[in-house]
C-alpha cells in the first residue's frame, strides 16, 4: 500500500512537471508569447512607459536605446550579443551593424563589432520595434576586459519622446499621481473606516453561527436543508431589486460589445461572425437566450429596461450555480448539514460571484452550466449504474457550457477521463460504456460541434479570439509582456488592491476575486461602478482568511488522493488544475494586466466550495469554539462582500449616473444629478469638480469656475480639480488656465489630459516652441496615443521642420488608421520636399527615421521609384522601403505590392517587378478593388515593355 502511494506522488509530481515544463517550453521558445526570458548575462530593459489602462491596437511601435562609454585602446575582440521584442536595427557610433536575420527573436544573435569599435567615446544605439507590445532590448559586449550589459544605466525614447532613464523589465509599473487609475482606496485607511461596523457584525454573526451551530447538530426535519438555500437565494433577489434602480445602465467589462452581440442576433436573427465585432469571438449561446429574453419583453437594447432583464438572467444564473454547487456538497458530504451550509456560504457570498451578476457578460451562465455538469457527473460517478436519460444530461449541460464559453472545452476531457475510470474499475459492459460515454459525446457535439465547425471551415481553427490577428481586432494592454518575477511577486493586492494586476499576476488574481478590483473593467477610477469601495477595500484583509482554508483544501485534497483515489476527487482536483493552468498560459498569452481575472475560473466554483469545506472540517474537526469562531470570521465576510456591492444613495451614486447620463448626452439631466451630489456632501472634491465639468458642458461658465475653485480650495493637492479649474478658465482667462494646467501637471505627472489641454492652450496663444517641448514630455507619459503625434506633427509642419513631424505623422498613421486627413498632409509634404532645395537629403532622412508605418513607407518608396525627377528617384532605396512595407502587411495589400513592382522596375529588376504586379492584380481582382486593378495593369504594362513607372505626385 506504501508503494502504491508513492508510486501515485511521483505521477502526480511528474504530470505536473510535464505541465509546468510545456508553459516553460511556450516561456522560452515562442515567439508569440511576450515573455522575457531570464538571463544572467543582461537585463531585459524597456521604456518606464506610465501604466495605462487602455487597450492597443497593433502597432509596430519603436523605442530607441542609447548608452555611451569610453575604451581605453581600439580592442583586439569584441563580440556583441544582441535580441529584441521583436526586431532590433543596432548602430555603433552612427554606422548600421548588419544581424543576421532570426527566426525566433528570443535567440541572441551574436556579431563581430571590434572594427566598429574605437578608442575614446563610444555611442551604442538599438531601434527595437514591436507590434504585440511595448520595445524590449537584451544587450551584452565584450571587449578584452571590458563588458557593458543592458541595464538601468542606458536612455530610452519610445516613439519619439523624450528621454528617460531605461527600466527593467522585471520592475512592475504602478499608477502613480495623476493617473486616472491612481491614488485608489488603500486597506488600512479603509479599516479604519469600517473596524466599527465589523465588530457589529461579528456580535450579530455571533449569535447566528451559535444558533446554526446547534441547529446543524440537531437537524429536525428537511426544511433545515432547505431553508438556507431559499434564504441566500431571496438575499440575491433582494439584491437584484435594490441595486436595479440605483444602477440603471449597462456596465461591465466590454459591455458594448456584449450589447452589440445581443442586438446583432436580436435584429438579424442570425450568428455574426468573430471578425463582426470586438465581442463576436464568444460561442453565442449566452447571446441568444439574451435576445429571445428581450423580445418576449418587448424590449431591445436601446431601451432603458432591458438592463432589469439581462442583469435578472445573470441573477439568476448565480443563483442556479450556488444551488448546483450545494447540491454537489450534499453529495460529497452526506449528512454533515453543517459543511454543506459552509460551503454554500463561500459560493453564494463570494465577492466575484455578487459583482459579475451586474455585469452583461456570459461568464455567469458558463459557470452555472458547467456547475451544473459537474453535478451530473459527480451523482453519475456515485452511482452504480447510471441511466440514459443522466448520460443525456451532462452531455447537454457540457456541450451547453461550450456553446456559451469556449473555456469550457476545459471541463470535457476531465469528466471523459474520470466517467471512464468509473466505468473501468466497475469493470462495466459494452453496452454501460455505450450508454455513458456513447450517448454523452454526441449530445455534447450535436449541441456545440457546428458552431466550432462552422469558425474552423471558415478560419481555419474553432477557436478564434479577439487577440489574434485574423479577428482583425488584435490588441494588447499594459504591460505587454511577461517576466518570471510577475508570477511570484504579491502583496500589492494587501495594500491597494485596486487596478492592483499592474503588479504581478497574483495580485490581479487576488484582487478580482475579493473584490471588484477591476471596477467593472473602466479605464479610470472616475467611472467605475458605485459600490461601497471603503467595505470592499477592507475586506482584502478578511480575504485572507478564506484564501488560506481553500488553499489549505486544495493540499489536503491531493493528499486524500494520493492516498486513496477516486473518480470524485479526479474531477475536481483535475478541473481546476486544468483551469488554473488555461489561465496561465493565458496570462501568457495575452500578456495584459487585466487578462489576471479570478473570474475566467468562475466555472470551478464547485471544487473551490469543496476545498473550502474540506479546509474548514481539517481545521476545526469538532471543536466548537473554533468552529464558531471561524463561523464568525468566515460569517463577516461573507456580509462584509454582500454589503460591498449594495449600492445606497451616496454622492458615489450620484456622480455615477450624472456621467453616465453625460456619455449618453443628456446634460440637463446630469447636471441635476452631479447638483445632488453637492448638495449630499458641499465638502467632497469629486462632486465640485464633476458638477463643474457639466455645467462647461452648457456653457454655464461662471458657475462652473466657481465650482472648479471651490473643488481646488478643498484639495489644493488633487491634479484633476486643477486641470478642471484650468478648462472652466480657458474661455475667458488663458494665462489662468496655463497655470492652472500646469500645477495640474507638477501634481500629477501621469495626467495625459492635463498635457493634453496645456498643449491646446499654448498653440492657442502661439507659444509654439513651448508647445513642441512640452509634446515630448507629454509623449514620454501617453507614446501610444494618436493624438499627441499628431498634435506634435501639426506643431512641427506649422514651424517648417517636416523632416521632424514626418514621423509623427508615420505614427498616427500607425495608431488611428481611420484618419485619412494625416495621410494627406504627409503626402503633401513630402511633395513639397520634393521642389525644396535640399529635398533630397531630407526625403533620405524620412526614410531612414522612419517607423514601422506601412503607409508612409509606401509614399516614400513610390516617390522614390516613379517622380519623374532623375535626382529624386532612387531606386535601391524604394526596393528597400517597398520590401518592407509589403512584409508588415504580408504582402496582403495591392498598393504596396504595385509599389514594389514599381521600385524594382526602377532599379532595373524587371523580371521581379512583373511577376510581383501580377501577384498585385491578382489580389486586387480578388479583394474587388477596381482602382487598385487599374494601376496594376499599368504598371505591368509599364514592366513588361522594361519601361520604369513614372508618376507625377498631386498633394491631396
Amino acid at each position: 500500500m506504501i508503494l502504491k502511494t508513492w508510486h501515485r506522488a511521483v505521477l502526480i509530481f511528474a504530470l505536473a512537471a510535464v505541465a509546468m515544463s510545456i508553459l516553460a517550453y511556450c516561456c522560452l521558445r515562442d515567439p508569440a508569447i511576450n515573455f522575457l526570458p531570464h538571463d544572467g548575462q543582461a537585463e531585459w530593459i524597456v521604456f518606464p512607459t506610465v501604466p495605462d489602462a487602455a487597450l492597443h491596437r497593433f502597432a509596430s511601435i519603436d523605442t530607441i536605446f542609447e548608452r555611451e562609454f569610453v575604451l581605453d585602446s581600439q580592442p583586439h575582440e569584441a563580440r556583441l550579443g544582441v535580441r529584441g521584442t521583436k526586431r532590433v536595427e543596432v548602430k555603433i557610433n552612427g554606422t548600421a551593424i548588419e544581424t543576421a536575420p532570426s527566426r525566433n527573436w528570443k535567440d541572441v544573435s551574436t556579431l563581430d563589432v571590434r572594427s566598429f569599435l574605437r578608442a575614446g567615446q563610444n555611442v551604442i544605439e538599438a531601434r527595437v520595434f514591436n507590434h504585440t507590445g511595448p520595445p524590449a532590448l537584451w544587450f551584452s559586449l565584450s571587449a578584452d576586459q571590458f563588458s557593458l550589459r543592458s541595464d538601468g544605466s542606458w536612455r530610452a525614447s519610445l516613439a519619439g519622446s523624450a528621454w528617460r532613464p531605461a527600466a527593467l523589465a522585471t520592475t512592475p509599473r504602478i499608477p502613480g499621481a495623476g493617473n486616472p487609475v491612481g491614488d485608489s482606496e488603500q486597506t488600512l485607511v479603509a479599516l479604519a473606516n469600517v473596524w466599527w461596523i465589523w465588530i457589529v457584525l461579528a456580535v450579530v454573526c455571533a449569535i447566528g453561527t451559535y444558533l446554526g451551530y446547534i441547529i446543524t447538530r440537531r437537524p429536525r426535519g428537511a426544511w433545515i436543508q432547505v431553508m438556507p438555500v431559499v434564504l441566500v437565494a431571496g438575499l440575491w433577489l433582494i439584491l437584484f431589486w435594490n441595486n436595479a434602480r440605483l444602477l440603471p445602465y449597462h456596465t461591465g467589462f466590454d459591455s458594448r460589445d456584449h450589447l452589440a452581440y445581443i442586438n446583432y442576433v436580436q435584429e438579424r436573427k442570425a450568428l455574426p461572425l468573430p471578425t463582426e465585432g470586438y465581442e463576436m469571438y464568444q460561442p453565442p449561446l449566452y447571446y441568444i437566450i439574451s435576445a429571445a429574453a428581450l423580445s418576449v419583453c418587448g424590449l431591445s437594447i436601446s431601451d432603458p429596461a432591458s438592463v432589469i432583464v439581462l442583469r435578472f438572467l445573470a441573477t439568476l444564473s448565480g443563483i442556479s450555480q450556488f444551488i448546483f454547487v450545494f447540491l454537489s456538497l450534499r453529495l460529497l458530504f452526506p449528512a454533515r448539514i453543517g459543511l454543506q451550509f459552509v460551503g454554500l456560504i463561500f459560493a453564494a457570498f463570494l465577492p466575484m460571484q455578487l459583482y459579475l451578476a451586474h455585469y452583461v457578460t456570459n461568464e455567469m451562465l458558463a459557470a452555472a452550466l458547467v456547475t451544473a455538469a459537474i453535478y451530473f457527473a459527480l451523482r453519475f460517478l456515485r452511482r452504480e449504474d447510471a441511466s440514459v436519460y443522466q448520460s443525456a444530461g451532462l452531455g447537454l449541460c457540457i456541450g451547453a457550457a461550450m456553446l456559451t464559453k469556449a473555456t469550457a472545452v476545459l471541463l470535457l476531457p476531465v469528466v471523459v477521463a474520470a466517467v471512464a475510470s468509473r466505468l473501468a474499475s466497475r469493470r462495466a459492459t459494452l453496452s454501460a460504456w455505450l450508454r455513458t460515454l456513447g450517448v454523452m459525446l454526441p449530445i455534447c457535439f450535436v449541441v456545440c460541434g457546428w458552431y466550432y465547425i462552422r469558425i474552423w471551415l471558415r478560419f481555419g481553427t474553432p477557436i478564434l479570439g479577439n487577440w489574434d490577428i485574423s479577428s482583425g481586432f488584435a490588441w494588447w494592454q499594459e504591460p505587454g509582456y511577461r517576466t518570471a518575477a510577475d508570477y511570484v511577486r504579491f502583496g500589492r493586492s494587501l495594500v491597494s488592491p485596486l487596478f492592483s494586476g499592474f503588479n504581478g499576476v497574483g495580485d490581479g488574481i487576488y484582487s478580482t476575486l475579493w473584490g471588484d478590483g477591476l471596477c467593472g473593467g473602466a479605464a479610470a477610477l472616475a467611472y467605475r461602478p458605485p459600490w461601497n469601495y471603503q467595505i470592499m477595500v477592507a475586506g482584502y484583509l478578511l480575504g485572507l482568511i478564506p484564501t488560506g482554508i481553500i488553499l489549505a483544501g486544495v493540499a489536503l485534497a491531493i493528499r486524500r488522493f494520493i492516498r486513496k483515489p477516486s473518480a470524485e476527487l479526479f474531477l475536481l482536483l483535475g478541473l481546476f488544475a486544468t483551469v488554473a493552468l488555461g489561465l496561465i498560459f493565458m496570462t501568457l498569452r495575452v500578456p495584459s494586466y487585466a487578462q489576471a481575472k479570478a473570474f475566467y475560473g468562475l466555472s470551478v466554483l464547485a471544487p473551490i466550495c469543496f476545498f473550502s469545506v474540506l479546509g474548514w472540517e481539517t481545521l476545526t474537526g469538532d471543536r466548537r469554539i473554533l468552529s464558531i469562531a471561524l463561523g464568525i470570521i468566515v460569517s463577516v465576510w461573507g456580509i462584509n462582500g454582500f454589503a460591498s456591492v449594495w449600492i445606497v444613495r451616496s454622492v458615489s451614486q450620484c456622480l455615477y449616473v450624472a456621467q453616465a447620463l453625460r456619455q449618453e448626452n443628456k446634460i440637463d439631466i446630469a447636471v441635476s444629478e452631479a447638483a445632488k451630489a453637492v448638495e449630499s456632501d458641499p465638502s467632497d472634491t469629486r462632486a465640485r469638480r464633476i458638477h463643474a465639468m457639466i455645467l462647461d458642458d452648457l456653457n454655464r461658465n461662471d458657475e462652473a469656475l466657481n465650482e472648479a475653485a471651490r473643488a481646488v480650495e478643498l484639495s489644493p493637492g488633487n491634479s484633476a480639480s486643477h486641470l478642471q479649474l484650468a478648462i472652466s478658465a480657458k474661455q475667458s482667462q488663458i494665462d489662468k488656465a496655463i497655470h492652472e494646467a500646469r500645477r495640474a501637471i507638477e501634481l500629477g505627472p501621469e495626467n495625459s489630459a492635463a498635457y493634453k489641454f496645456l498643449m491646446s492652450c499654448l498653440l492657442e496663444s502661439h507659444q509654439d516652441d513651448e508647445a513642441i517641448n512640452l509634446a515630448y514630455d507629454w509623449l514620454a507619459v501617453s507614446p501610444f496615443s494618436a493624438d499627441v503625434h499628431y498634435a506634435l506633427a501639426l506643431a512641427l509642419a506649422k514651424k517648417g521642420e517636416f523632416v521632424r513631424a514626418a514621423n509623427h505623422f508615420g505614427y498616427v498613421m500607425m495608431l488611428r488608421a481611420d484618419l485619412a486627413e494625416v495621410h494627406a498632409r504627409l503626402r503633401e509634404g513630402l511633395v513639397f520636399l520634393t521642389t525644396a532645395s535640399e529635398g533630397s537629403k531630407q526625403l533620405h532622412t524620412i526614410a531612414s527615421q522612419a517607423p514601422d508605418s506601412p503607409r508612409m513607407l509606401d509614399e516614400l518608396a513610390w516617390l522614390f521609384a516613379t517622380h519623374p525627377d532623375p535626382n529624386l528617384r532612387d531606386g535601391q532605396e524604394a526596393v528597400h522601403l517597398a520590401q518592407h512595407a509589403c512584409i508588415l502587411t504580408d504582402r496582403r495589400v495591392p498598393a504596396l505590392l504595385d509599389t514594389l513592382a514599381a521600385a524594382y522596375a526602377e532599379a532595373g529588376k524587371f523580371p521581379t517587378a512583373v511577376s510581383t504586379a501580377k501577384e498585385a492584380l491578382v489580389l486586387a481582382r480578388s479583394s474587388g478593388d477596381n482602382d487598385g486593378v487599374t494601376l496594376s495593369q499599368n504598371i505591368l504594362a509599364a514592366v513588361l515593355q522594361h519601361q520604369p513607372y513614372r508618376d507625377e505626385p498631386v498633394p491631396e
